[in-house]
């Protein structure tokens, strides 16, 4: 996380004034003072054990440096830190911890509220709507448990209790600016990153729920946005630690909003189809997810069948929800008439016949309504659709006020759709997964009864959706007008978007040399996302091992910058085998091959991808016999290497100074009209001939080369020359 001193010199101030603040605020109000005062104490703290971060040192990119306030924007940690010291602050000023106190602090959490006070108090997971009417599963039960701490620590529905708790909301809620950048950038790009993350920071209607409600809304809204964060990025990933943390994930996600599983099968199948697709092993890793996840909410399964004496998934409210949104009253909200919170008839009755037989009862009560009202029944559940998405109807004092929040309301929802439609339509990977979250997830909401809090635990993803429209709304209409200004233009001089790149590394016994290359790679500042594909193929020297025992996303991820994927052959096959293996990992628009001996430097990335980046090439390969500073190769290799390369010209009709070069970046749209056959060194000559049929655009930049002696470890031999030929006269003439 990067922090500037301008930020820790604001951080500083704050926490001056909540210290006076606490000297001098009257004995009621201190507590809150001085918790707030704690708290940025914390926060400062940490940053001042904070080492500071070392910019990477500058390659041959292009690129100008960023200015310190295009540094602060991109920064997710001050888009975390923003969003945080925001929402503090919110609280502070608006008092918001001063709930009301009538009908024996009802406000305060409701029925968490009240299921809070029965674990501060000693009388376990119980009554939900006070007094004492037994075991409850009408929540479920790790926010209710955390309210319970807020009492232990400041008081049973204190205002320092609810300062605590609304702090710990923002948290979360600040912590979502994370997930929401993380996972804009890794399918959109950097732009609609920056710009959701500084929108959930700032933006009142985000901070409302977090600042104004003791309910689980931020923490299930954070919760669900961090899986949706990590199914993106586990894609392809098989490693046993990463499913078992899903598993775990997801039961934690369960015990807080069980209405997130509705995106689960989705998530995971997503997950296990992405496996297959790259012929991984999927069975083992979704199968020890799932023992995961239900041994995470097996023990709060038991205790309610042990509790409430009949199985029941985690909440046992489902019957008197759906009786709530359907019964001769209802109009397509809830009525609270059937409501035990807010029903002295209806509470009378739960506490009569206990919570699960009522809830019960109330299902089938709700469900003879419907099969009795089926056309009535219909008609609400349209209406309910239009509530979640367009905003409830409600009364107020000020006129026109509730029609203008649902007005706004409703725009979100209508550009999140379009973003996702057009998302769609241009076929964005992992499109999917917004559409299974926003069809799915409202289901049981146009069933019961929808309420304006209901849709905030996908409003990440639907901001994510919104920010992409518009973003590529201003990019068309850009386009547009750079049309009618320049009518000359071609659709082949517009400059294509670009991502990501795969960085595709076949390794065989590379073991002193692998990890430093690596490093080398991850480092590399590049305006593009990197996918890093490691094939290992069948190394013999530990080089293998290495790859398999290390956390490769932890050492190279680069604080999300970076992705790494490993790949692992049962038998050595040979470095074609392992670009055809890297390609079927592949998701960047580019597409690089590196070996890992460390002959080729990094640092020429910039210079082979700018030809495609500004539109002119297909595919760049570099050029390790030019005219600029090189290292002096062998002779007898320099005039085999030319030779071969002027019969490639002859018989390609390309005037390539070095075929054999093994730096080659592509776009990788082109291997869908290609297919490799190669499973050696000749890959390179297979590639050039097929490019060469193509009639591709090829460019040659020239590159760094350190190369190395067979008593280094060079694997190629005279061999593998012969073989080049062969192919070359074989591709050149038959696929």
């Amino acid at each position: 996380m990067s922090i500037t001193a301008a930020d820790r010199i604001s951080l500083a101030a704050f926490r001056r004034v909540f210290k006076r603040l606490a000297k001098v605020r009257a004995p009621a109000s201190r507590n809150v003072y001085l918790l707030a005062y704690v708290t940025i104490s914390t926060v400062c703290m940490h940053l001042k054990t904070q080492p500071a971060q070392t910019a990477p040192t500058a390659g041959p990119s292009k690129s100008a440096p960023r200015s310190r306030w295009q540094s602060f924007a991109h920064s997710v940690g001050c888009m975390v830190l923003v969003a945080f010291l925001v929402r503090v602050l919110w609280i502070i000023v608006a008092h918001t911890y001063r709930l009301r106190t009538s009908e024996d602090n009802w406000g305060f959490g409701w029925e968490i509220g009240r299921l809070g006070y029965s674990l501060a108090t000693g009388h376990g997971f119980s009554s939900p709507f006070g007094g004492n009417t037994g075991p409850s599963a009408w929540t479920a039960p790790i926010y209710p448990w955390f309210v319970s701490v807020a009492f232990r620590l400041f008081g049973n529905y204190s205002r320092a209790a609810a300062f605590w708790l609304l702090v710990f909301n923002s948290a979360f809620a600040a912590l979502t600016c994370w997930t929401i950048y993380r996972t804009a950038r890794r399918l959109f790009n950097e732009t609609v990153a920056v710009w959701s993350g500084w929108i959930w920071a700032l933006l009142p209607y985000t901070i409302f729920w977090s600042v104004r409600e003791i309910w689980e809304t931020s923490l299930s809204a954070f919760l669900l946005s961090l899986l949706f964060m990590l199914t993106v990025e586990m894609e392809g990933e098989e490693r046993p630690s990463s499913w078992i943390g899903y598993g775990l994930l997801w039961g934690v996600a369960a015990l807080t909003n069980p209405s997130a599983l509705s995106f689960l099968p989705f998530a995971g199948c997503w997950l296990v189809y992405q496996l297959h697709r790259r012929r991984k092993r999927y069975v083992v890793p979704a199968l020890l997810s799932a023992v995961v996840f239900w041994m995470t909410i097996m023990p709060w399964l038991v205790r309610n069948y042990e509790a409430l004496g009949r199985p029941v998934f985690i909440r046992d409210n489902f019957g008197v929800e759906l009786r709530i949104g359907n019964n001769p009253l209802a109009e397509g909200i809830y009525v609270l008439a059937y409501h035990p919170g807010d029903s002295v008839v209806q509470y009378v009755k739960y506490k009569q016949m206990g919570e699960a037989a009522f809830a019960a009862e109330q299902g089938r009560l709700a469900r003879a309504w419907i099969e009795q009202h089926p056309g009535r029944f219909m008609v609400l559940t349209f209406r309910r659709f239009i509530f979640f998405w367009a905003g409830m109807p409600r009364v107020s004092d000020v006129a026109g006020l509730i029609a203008t929040k649902n007005v706004l309301f409703l725009a979100t929802s209508v550009l999140a759709i379009w973003g996702l439609l057009l998302a769609l339509k241009r076929r964005i990977h992992g499109v999917f997964l917004f559409a299974a979250l926003l069809i799915f997830y409202p289901l049981v909401y146009y069933v019961c009864f929808p309420e304006l809090r209901y849709r905030h635990p996908i409003d990440p993803e639907l901001l994510i959706l919104g920010v992409y429209l518009v973003s590529e709304t201003r990019s068309a209409a850009s386009t547009r007008r750079d049309a009618e200004e320049f009518p000359e233009l071609s659709q082949n001089e517009v400059l294509p978007q670009f991502h990501t790149v795969s960085v595709i590394v076949p390794v065989y016994n590379e073991r002193k040399t692998v990890m430093r290359l690596l490093q080398q790679v991850a480092r590399q500042p590049l305006s593009l996302h990197k996918e890093l594909i490691i094939v290992d193929d069948c190394s013999t020297d530990g080089t293998r091992e290495f790859l398999r025992e290390n956390d490769l996303q932890k050492l190279l991820g680069g604080n999300g910058t970076n992705t790494v994927k490993l790949v692992l052959h049962e038998r050595n096959q040979g470095k074609g085998a392992g670009v055809r293996s890297g390609l079927e990992q592949a998701s960047g628009e580019l597409v690089l091959i590196q070996d890992a001996d460390l002959e080729y430097d990094p640092r020429d990335y910039p210079a082979l991808i700018a030809p495609i980046l500004e539109g002119h090439a297909d595919a760049v390969f570099g050029n390790r016999f030019h005219d600029g500073p090189h290292r002096v190769p062998r002779y007898w290799r320099y005039v085999l290497n030319r030779a071969f390369s002027m019969l490639c010209n002859v018989l390609t009709g390309l005037s390539i100074h070095d075929v054999t070069a093994c730096y080659k970046v592509f776009r990788r749209e082109i291997f869908s009209q290609i297919s490799l056959r190669s499973d050696r060194f000749s890959v390179e000559t297979e590639m050039t001939v097929k490019l060469a049929k193509l009639g591709v655009r090829i460019y040659e930049v020239p590159i760094t080369y350190h190369g190395r002696t067979y008593a280094e470890g060079k694997k190629i031999s005279w061999t593998d020359g012969v073989v080049a030929v062969y192919h070359l006269v074989r591709y050149r003439f038959k696929d």
